[in-house]
């Protein structure tokens, strides 16, 4: 089996959930006796090599062009079907990150490709791939098999170990000449500024909930978090509020997160949000009422006012 694995480059760097994708795609060739190769797309994007070489990769194509800056799904899908059609891939591996969630379908359409969302694992059966998803919030697992000549998954961050090392690959430029579309037009992108650790690989995280009851409350919440070294993340609920950036989500409309320890301050615990710390080795539940329904999955709780538990956390560090 031939994999591809593409990654996005944003502003020469690759983001975390990149690994993860190759390690799946790692897993497939041991099962297969197959090989992959990686696909960066962007521009400028040269400087990202060095993150994903050394994993044992047949080679890297640099799908390098003015166009794929913004990561618009139309230049990305034309870029990669060239791809495609110069090297007969098998399967096609992509992070579950936003911008692959805007350009994956299109890819399979435009290649009557079979698609699989948000995989975890992969097994193979008489009748070949099975890849394995969790869905309904993370309630409920189920197997799926895609039956078309090319299969395209994208993998769940969370889901899958760091790569195993391997062996260097050459770098390969691929000359793209990508037709500009009048009808998406990139602008800016605009990033929060954090000193913090990432939350999406952050080994502790501070999420606050609705239970910390105003912004002026997130002050305290910070604290704690930057006195614990931490990411800080958030609830729908917070965010919609105005309280946090959304980049700050945690949840099944936002981040998945797998830290060490999850210090969850005022958070109910809604069936969303649970979906996106399943993967915590480490649940701690800061909440005043003894039936939040966070309590049941979380392997230590606090009960009390949060008024003067959080205040007592900060003198205890």
């Amino acid at each position: 089996m031939k994999i591809l694995v593409a990654i996005d480059v944003h502003e020469t760097r690759t983001k975390p959930a990149a690994r993860a994708a190759i390690r799946f795609a790692q897993d497939v060739v041991q099962k297969t006796s197959g090989s992959f190769s990686i696909a960066l797309v962007g521009n400028r994007i040269n400087e990202a090599v060095a993150a994903v070489n050394g994993f044992g990769a047949e080679a890297i194509y640099l799908l390098d062009d003015p166009q794929l800056a913004g990561h618009l799904a139309q230049p990305t899908t034309t870029a990669l079907v060239h791809l495609q059609r110069q090297h007969n891939f098998n399967l096609l591996v992509a992070p579950d990150s936003t911008t692959a969630r805007d350009y994956l379908p299109r890819l399979a359409g435009v290649l009557s490709a079979g698609m699989c969302r948000g995989v975890c694992e992969a097994v193979t059966r008489p009748e070949g791939l099975c890849y394995k998803r969790n869905v309904f919030s993370g309630m409920v697992t189920r197997w799926e098999r895609i039956t078309s000549p090319l299969q395209i998954v994208s993998v769940e961050a969370t889901a899958v170990g760091e790569p195993r090392k391997g062996t260097d690959a050459e770098a390969i430029p691929l000359k793209l000449n990508l037709p500009s579309d009048a009808r998406t037009t990139f602008i800016e992108t605009r990033r929060a500024h954090s000193q913090r650790p990432d939350l999406a690989v952050a080994e502790c995280v501070v999420g606050a909930g609705r239970g910390i009851k105003s912004a002026e409350a997130m002050s305290k919440v910070e604290e704690l978090t930057d006195k614990l070294g931490a990411a800080l993340g958030a609830t729908r609920a917070v965010v919609d509020a105005g309280w946090m950036p959304n980049e700050y989500q945690i949840g099944q409309t936002g981040k998945s997160i797998a830290p060490k320890l999850y210090l969850a301050i005022g958070i109910s615990g809604a069936v969303q949000h649970v979906a996106g710390i399943r993967a915590a080795r480490t649940i701690v539940a800061v909440n005043k009422d003894a039936e939040a329904p966070l309590l049941r999955v979380a392997d230590i709780a606090v009960i009390g006012d949060l008024g003067k538990i959080v205040p007592r956390m900060l003198e205890l560090l």
